[in-house]
C-alpha cells in the first residue's frame, strides 16, 4: 500500500509539469500494478481535461464566436426555439444556414454573467475575459430539409461566425425540460428509439429520463460527439457520462433505482471515450437513463445529445447522423471503403495529364514540387472485382487472395488471427486501407502486419514515434496508434503472409468488424488543411483542429491562409490553388510560406508506411479600400489543380467558405488587440 501511495504522489508531481513532460513520465511508469494504474487513468484523464481547455478565438478573428448551442438537434418539419451562447453576438441581426430548407430569425441577444466559470488551460497565458452574450433563435426546420449536420452561423456587421453542427433526423427528439428532474422520482419521459438533447449546467447536476422497455428488447445507448465546425465551440469538449438504472429498488432501499450494467462494461475493464452501450432486458418494465458530467462536470455551454436505438438498426441510425460537409476525409478508420473507393482516388490523382493544356484561371497560388519518380501501374476496378470474405475460424491455414481485394472479417474473440496469402512481384506498390464499420477504439484497434516466408514482420500500420523528451535527451521508441493505412513498396517477389488481429489479442468479439483493402498505389492528393497560423512543434492532429472555416475580410488588411497539402502514394506533382467566386474588390495572391524550421522534439519512426509526406503553400486574400461591403455572406471554392509536364490535371474542391467584407472600426481594433496579447 505504502508504494501505491508513493507512485500516486509521484504522478501528481507529474501532472504539474508540461504537457509533454507528463506524457513521457506517466510512460515510464506504466510497469506499476493494477492499483496504481486505475489511479494512472483518472489522473491522465483528468491532465487531458486540463490541456483541452476552452480555446479563444483566432487573434485574427473579431467576428461573432459561437460558443454552444441548445437543444443540439432537430426533427424535419418542426419549429423549435434555440440558445446560443458567444462572445460579440450583441450586433447579431441573422441566421444563416447555407443549404436550403431552414429559416431562422433572432429573437433577442442579451448579456449574461455566468456564476459557474469555464476551465481555463494552465498551459496557455491567461487572456481578459470577452463579454458573454445569450441570443435567443426561432428555427423552421422545412419537411425537405436533407437528414444531416448542417453548419449554423450568425451574421452581425462584424461579420460571419464560425459554424457549430446543426444535425436534423427523422427519428423523435426529446428535448430537455426546463424543470428539474435530478432525481427518478422528477425523472422526465422520453421516447425510444430516438436522440435525447440537454444541457449539465452546473457541476454536480445530474437529468434523468425514463422509458418502458420490453422483455428481450436490445437498445444502443450512444453518446453522440458535439458536431463543431470550428475550435472556439465548446460543443464537444464536454464529457458526458451515461448510467442506467432500473426502477425496482435495492435490498437496502426499496426506493432506490438499482443500476445496471452496459453488456460491454460486464465484459470489458477499458475506459471507454464516448459513454454509454448496449443492453438486452431480460425483464420489461420501467428504467432510467442517467446523464451527467464526466468527474462532475457542468457549465452553461456543457450540452449533450444522447441516441437510443435499437441494436439490429444500428448502421441505418449512424447514418441519421452522418455529416452533409463534402470536405475530404482519407486517413480516419470511418470512411467507407466501397467499390468505388479507387475510382474517388482517381480523381485526385495526376491522371488524364496527356489532355490538351488549359489556361491558368485568375487568382492562382501556391506550388510546390517535389523530386519526380517513376509512377506504378494504375488500378482498374472495373477489370478487378473487390470480393474477398473471411470465414471464421480462420486460425489455420491461410487463404490466397489476388490483388486488388476488399477482405471482411471480423475479429470474433480475444487472440483471434485472421490470416491471407497474397503473391507480389519485385517493386510491388501497395496499399492497405481498414474501415471499422462497429466497434471504434479504444474497444477495437485493428492491427495489420505483413509476414515474409521467414516469417519476418516487414511492416505493420503501428505508428512508432521517436521521443526526445526525457531528461538525458535519450531517442525513445513508443508506440503511438494503429492507422487506417498503410504503404510498401516490395523489394523481393514472393508469397507473403498479411495478418490481421486486435493490437492487444485480449478482446474480440463479432462486433470487431473490419474492411481491409489492398490495391495498388494511386498517387494522388491527400487530405489539404487550411489553417491560419501554426506552431512551430505542431503535429498535424493539432493543425487539423485549428482550420479556418469562414473569412471575415476587412477592407485593406491582408488574411494569410497556410496550405498543408498530404503528398499521397508517391504522389509527385506540382500543386495549384485558386479561388473562385470571390466577391467584387477581393482579390487572392501567392505568398511564401516562412517556416522557423526548428527541429521537432517528436518525430515519426516508420513515416513512409504510416504517414504522407506534407508541404505547404501559402495564399493571401486582400479586399481593396473600395470593396463593396457584404450584409451577407458569399459562399467561395478553394480549389486545388495538379499540375504535370507543363500541363494542369483535373481541379477539385478542397473547401468552401463562406465570406464577408466589412468595415475596421474601433470596436474591432480592440478586440483584435486584446486577443493578440
Amino acid at each position: 500500500m505504502n508504494s501505491n501511495l508513493s507512485t500516486i504522489s509521484k504522478l501528481g508531481a507529474f501532472c504539474l509539469q508540461g504537457h509533454h513532460t507528463r506524457a513521457s513520465a506517466i510512460r515510464r511508469l506504466l510497469t506499476c500494478d493494477r492499483f496504481s494504474i486505475l489511479f494512472l487513468n483518472v489522473l491522465w484523464i483528468t491532465a487531458l481535461l486540463a490541456a483541452e481547455g476552452l480555446s479563444q478565438a483566432d487573434s485574427e478573428e473579431t467576428g461573432p464566436v459561437l460558443l454552444s448551442i441548445s437543444p443540439l438537434m432537430g426533427q424535419r418539419g418542426s419549429t423549435l426555439q434555440v440558445e446560443v451562447r458567444g462572445n460579440r453576438l450583441d450586433a447579431a441581426y441573422a441566421v444563416w444556414v447555407r443549404n436550403s430548407g431552414f429559416k431562422g430569425r433572432i429573437l433577442g441577444v442579451e448579456e449574461v454573467k455566468d456564476q459557474v466559470q469555464q476551465r481555463a488551460n494552465p498551459l496557455e497565458k491567461p487572456k481578459k475575459p470577452e463579454l458573454l452574450y445569450r441570443a435567443q433563435l426561432q428555427l423552421q426546420i422545412d419537411a425537405t430539409t436533407s437528414v444531416g449536420v448542417h453548419a449554423l452561423r450568425l451574421v452581425s456587421h462584424r461579420g460571419v461566425s464560425n459554424a457549430i453542427g446543426f444535425p436534423v433526423t427523422d427519428a423523435r427528439v426529446t428535448v430537455e425540460a426546463a424543470g428539474p428532474h435530478q432525481t427518478i422520482e422528477q425523472a422526465q419521459p422520453m421516447v425510444q428509439p430516438g436522440f435525447v438533447s440537454g444541457k449539465i449546467g452546473k457541476p454536480g447536476e445530474v437529468d434523468f429520463y425514463s422509458f418502458y422497455a420490453g422483455k428481450g428488447d436490445e437498445l444502443r445507448f450512444e453518446v453522440v460527439e458535439g458536431q463543431k465546425f470550428d475550435t472556439s465551440a465548446a460543443a464537444g469538449k464536454f464529457a458526458t457520462e451515461l448510467t442506467l438504472h432500473r426502477g425496482a429498488g435495492s435490498w437496502f432501499d426499496p426506493h432506490r433505482p438499482r443500476r445496471v450494467l452496459f453488456d460491454e462494461q460486464r465484459s470489458s475493464d477499458l475506459m471507454p471515450v464516448n459513454s454509454g452501450g448496449t443492453y438486452s432486458f431480460s425483464e420489461g418494465g420501467q428504467y432510467f437513463l442517467q446523464v451527467s458530467g464526466l468527474f462532475g462536470q457542468g457549465c452553461p455551454d456543457c450540452t449533450y445529445q444522447v441516441r437510443v436505438f435499437p441494436r439490429a438498426a444500428r448502421a441505418e441510425w449512424i447514418a441519421h447522423t452522418a455529416s452533409v460537409s463534402s470536405e475530404w476525409s482519407e486517413r480516419s478508420f470511418e470512411r467507407p471503403l466501397t467499390g468505388n473507393w479507387p475510382l474517388e482516388l482517381e480523381t485526385r490523382s495526376v491522371r488524364g495529364l496527356e489532355a490538351p493544356a488549359k489556361e491558368l484561371p485568375s487568382s492562382r497560388a501556391g506550388s510546390v514540387r517535389i523530386v519526380a519518380e517513376p509512377e506504378p501501374t494504375p488500378l482498374d476496378p472495373a477489370s478487378h472485382p473487390l470480393a474477398a470474405v473471411e470465414h471464421e475460424p480462420n486460425d489455420g491455414p491461410s487463404e490466397n487472395i489476388s490483388i486488388p481485394a476488399l477482405i471482411e472479417g471480423a475479429i470474433q474473440s480475444p487472440g483471434d488471427l485472421d490470416s491471407f496469402k497474397v503473391k507480389v512481384e519485385a517493386g510491388q506498390q501497395l496499399a492497405f486501407e481498414l474501415e471499422t464499420p462497429d466497434a471504434k477504439a479504444p474497444y477495437f484497434n485493428p492491427r495489420i502486419g505483413v509476414v515474409d516466408s521467414h516469417d519476418q514482420e516487414v511492416f505493420s500500420n503501428v505508428e512508432r514515434r521517436l521521443s526526445m523528451y526525457n531528461n538525458n535527451a535519450d531517442p525513445q521508441v513508443y508506440l503511438r496508434a494503429v492507422r487506417p493505412k498503410a504503404t510498401h513498396s516490395f523489394e523481393r517477389a514472393g508469397e507473403y503472409v498479411l495478418q490481421v488481429r486486435d493490437i492487444t489479442s485480449r478482446y474480440g468479439n463479432p462486433n470487431y468488424r473490419y474492411r481491409l483493402l489492398v490495391r495498388p498505389q494511386i498517387p494522388h492528393v491527400g487530405e489539404i488543411s487550411v489553417i491560419s497560423k501554426e506552431a512551430a512543434d505542431s503535429t498535424p492532429e493539432m493543425a487539423k483542429r485549428n482550420e479556418v472555416n469562414h473569412l471575415n475580410l476587412v477592407r485593406k488588411e491582408p488574411r494569410k491562409l497556410i496550405l498543408v497539402a498530404s503528398y499521397e502514394e508517391g504522389f509527385n506533382r506540382d500543386l495549384s490553388f485558386f479561388f473562385s467566386g470571390l466577391p467584387q474588390g477581393v482579390q487572392a495572391f501567392p505568398a511564401v510560406y516562412f517556416s522557423e524550421e526548428r527541429a521537432p522534439l517528436e518525430v515519426t519512426q516508420n513515416p513512409d508506411t504510416v504517414a504522407p509526406k506534407q508541404h505547404k503553400a501559402a495564399i493571401v486574400l486582400l479586399a481593396s479600400a473600395d470593396a463593396p461591403l457584404t450584409k451577407q455572406p458569399k459562399t467561395v471554392q478553394l480549389r486545388c489543380q495538379p499540375i504535370g509536364n507543363g500541363k494542369l490535371g483535373t481541379d477539385f474542391l478542397v473547401r468552401e467558405f463562406p465570406l464577408m467584407v466589412v468595415e475596421r472600426t474601433a470596436e474591432n481594433s480592440v478586440a483584435k488587440a486584446a486577443s493578440a496579447e
